[in-house]
């Protein structure tokens, strides 16, 4: 059997992801960042730490998908989805560093916090971030 291939995005979803404002485009990949970040780990912590990656946006955590996406922006959805966090987290870096200052600091400590958890996780987290 052959492994699965990573999922990642295709030049149509990066052109889209690049094609859309700011805050629609924090609005569309934060909710699937928070659910995996909370998946992972969900303390105070690491929490706060997505809160600051938000707050750049003006988005209220809960309130970011206000409305029924498109065909495309859910399939779009459907690949961020099945992302894996490290992987998510490398594109929402990219993409939120250009709209929002700060987010590059934010999402490294957020990462290091991560890697450290791993070292104390019993089942390892490296594995479980490259799931999520």
């Amino acid at each position: 059997a052959h492994p699965k291939r990573p999922a990642h995005l295709d030049k149509r979803h990066r052109e889209m992801l690049r094609s859309m404002d700011p805050r629609e485009w924090a609005a569309l990949v934060l909710p699937i960042l928070q659910s995996k970040i909370s998946a992972l780990d969900d303390s105070l912590e690491a929490q706060a730490m997505f809160a600051d990656i938000s707050s750049g946006f003006g988005i209220p955590i809960g309130a970011m998908s206000s409305s029924t996406p498109q065909r495309s922006q859910r399939m779009l959805i459907l690949t961020l989805r099945s992302m894996s966090l490290k992987s998510l987290l490398a594109a929402a870096q990219r993409g939120l560093s250009q709209c929002s200052q700060g987010v590059d600091e934010v999402v490294d400590v957020l990462l290091q916090h991560l890697r450290k958890m791993a070292g104390q996780a019993p089942k390892p987290i490296e594995q479980r971030l490259l799931q999520l």
